[in-house]
């Protein structure tokens, strides 16, 4: 285990799923990809580039939650933290890290 993983307030999930995210306040919705998440916030790939500080809805397309998990059906709303290029893709990808505004914490 690295120092930046006990840095982590909550244990982190792999997930490859794909995702819908909007500007807050807009209805105009983006197509990106899940990578990982946990109950503070997540991990996603994007065709766009988001400028941290914004405020982003996002919601899962296909996922069908379980008990666990039913809260990511619905959507939240989270502010990007950083977003960094990817390289070595002949197309341009973002990374793109979010902290949810209200953990889903039960």
């Amino acid at each position: 285990m690295t120092l930046y993983d006990n840095k982590r307030e909550y244990e982190r999930h792999e997930l490859d799923t794909p995702i819908v995210y909007a500007y807050h306040d807009s209805d105009q919705f983006f197509n990106a990809r899940m990578c990982n998440y946990c109950k503070g916030g997540m991990g996603f790939e994007s065709a766009n580039a988001i400028e941290p500080g914004a405020d982003i809805y996002i919601m899962l397309e296909t996922f069908l939650p379980d008990a666990d998990d039913a809260d990511f059906y619905d959507g939240y709303l989270a502010e990007v933290r950083w977003c960094r290029k990817l390289s070595g893709n002949n197309t341009e990808r973002y990374k793109v890290g979010v902290k949810y505004y209200q953990t889903l914490i039960r």
